[in-house]
């Protein structure tokens, strides 16, 4: 995801995983974040969305922001 934003006209991303990662009996959350997502920016045009994904495990949410343009 990360490389094709990369090619799109995008200034930056952020993708924030949460729940029980591998299995593991404690939930954690981790995100990989590439160039600039500001989010207390009111003038910022950010795309979000979120999903949640049933594993064996339990449940895990996936989530994506995008920073398009600033003004």
């Amino acid at each position: 995801a990360i490389e094709l934003t990369e090619q799109a006209d995008t200034k930056g991303i952020q993708i924030q995983i949460a729940g029980r990662i591998d299995g593991k009996e404690i939930s954690r959350v981790e995100w990989i974040r590439e160039g600039r997502v500001p989010l207390q920016t009111i003038g910022a045009k950010i795309e979000y969305c979120s999903y949640r994904v049933r594993t064996i495990y339990g449940v895990l949410r996936i989530r994506g922001l995008s920073l398009l343009r600033e003004e």
